[in-house]
């Protein structure tokens, strides 16, 4: 604030060098200010956005796909505030799963019946809830699209969240954000890869070095021989 009743109190005059003061101060004035004026829209922004998460357990808590409950919520953090979260998985589902979602804050519903089902339903009664005004889907499943749908149509903005790899173009392209991740099983294939490859360049070195000591090892024994053939003679 001090810069701010500097460069309105003081008068830049003839002096060259109290012209350029009064421009770099007044520069610097103006662009923290949009910096501050922007933060504060953000949070502003942040705070107004209240979202119901809603994650298919059964089709993206899995091992081919195994996203992070952790990560869902951190990157959903940044868009909001988190009123409703929710993990739905079937009732033979892992006791340190659910334990490992309630450490996560989330309400594990387990249920006999199809979880989809379950889901639908309850992403469906917050779509009418006014405390809400952003539905999150965690699936791959094309059949929530109608969810979306309905979501839309009652003003709320839709999120999809997922990992890349075939992922629903039907969810991408219904809902007004796609988060999309790196699933942890890709991530450890490539660094397994990655392994395999460094494994397979220094196998090669060792390789390539037992050929040249047994060359360099023949190469001595040769000229040993010549050379004890030259001395007998």
């Amino acid at each position: 604030m001090a810069i701010t009743r500097d460069c309105q109190s003081r008068n830049p005059g003839s002096n060259p060098g109290d012209r350029i003061y009064f421009k770099i101060s007044y520069y610097f004035y103006e662009k923290m200010g949009n910096m501050i004026e922007m933060d504060k829209l953000k949070e502003l922004l942040k705070k107004k956005n209240k979202l119901a998460v809603f994650v298919d357990g059964p089709n993206v808590l899995r091992k081919d796909i195994n996203l992070s409950l952790h990560e869902i919520k951190e990157n959903l953090k940044a868009v909001g505030l988190i009123k409703i979260c929710r993990v739905y998985l079937n009732q033979n589902a892992p006791s340190k799963l659910i334990e490992a979602a309630i450490n996560e804050g989330y309400e594990v519903i387990t249920t006999p019946s199809d979880v989809d089902v379950c889901m639908a339903v309850d992403a469906t009664s917050a779509i009418y809830n006014p405390s809400i005004n952003v539905i999150v889907l965690v699936t791959r499943d094309s059949d929530f699209h109608f969810v979306l749908k309905k979501a839309k149509e009652m003003g709320k903005a839709t999120i999809v969240f997922g990992a890349k790899e075939n992922f629903s173009s039907a969810l991408r392209n219904t809902a007004d954000e796609a988060i999309l991740v790196e699933s942890k099983q890709t991530e450890d294939t490539e660094g397994e890869n990655e392994k395999k490859e460094k494994e397979g360049i220094i196998e090669k070195i060792k390789k390539e070095s037992m050929e040249i000591k047994k060359k360099i090892k023949k190469k001595i024994k040769k000229e040993n021989k010549e050379e004890a053939v030259n001395n007998k003679e």
